[in-house]
């Protein structure tokens, strides 16, 4: 009876040694498994990450680019008679388009609130169809124009929204140009957020 029951301890033994050896066998598989998948993401990230340069000029690479009009063809419009205004009305001023905001709108610096993060972000990246500044290179007035192509994403109110109170908490005065609107009328509204502008200079 002691051989029997001293077998079967045995058996027991070796039978549990074997689930563990298995166990263990099973979990160094599954950690090897994760551990290639990992790597595998990583490898991923690494090769899209669009903050590397290398990267940056690999995928342009692969792709074909083309030219394209930074000012859809009614801005065109818009764009020459801002220029024409401005040589006839403010020789000193110059004007640009299509910049973005963060280009000429900071927040105070101020690293330990992330506020001031959160706002940049909020408008940074938006642009403005048309940017002017005075002779020392301060910007004086953003002119949007609001023409056909204006809400293609269907969010262009809401986006717009952002772009007056960033403006307006900068201090920047805005115009908005309807569609269509004809070059003399064009530059009567310049001349008069300009008059405004000035008027609240010499009363301000």
């Amino acid at each position: 009876m002691e051989k029997v029951i001293i077998l079967l301890a045995i058996g027991y033994a070796i039978g549990f040694y074997i689930r563990g050896r298995r166990a263990k066998g099973a979990l160094a598989q599954q950690a090897a498994v994760r551990q290639q998948e990992d790597e595998r993401r990583r490898q991923y990230r690494q090769e899209n990450d669009l903050s590397n340069p290398q990267n940056q000029l690999r995928f342009i690479g692969e792709c074909s680019l083309k030219a394209v009009p930074p000012v859809n063809r009614e801005a065109v419009r818009v764009l020459y008679a801002i220029d024409e205004w401005i040589k006839n009305m403010q020789p000193d001023w110059r004007f640009a388009f299509e910049v973005a905001m963060g280009g000429f709108i900071k927040t105070p610096y101020a690293p330990d609130d992330p506020r001031q993060k959160r706002a940049f972000n909020s408008y940074s990246g938006k642009r403005v169809d048309f940017l002017l500044i005075n002779r020392r290179g301060q910007p004086v007035l953003v002119v949007e124009y609001n023409g056909s192509g204006h809400d293609l994403s269907g969010d262009a109110d809401a986006r717009m929204e952002v772009k007056r109170l960033a403006l307006q908490k900068a201090g920047i005065p805005l115009l908005e140009i309807p569609e269509r609107m004809g070059k003399p009328d064009i530059f009567a509204a310049l001349s008069e957020k300009v008059g405004v502008l000035e008027t609240e200079k010499r009363t301000g």
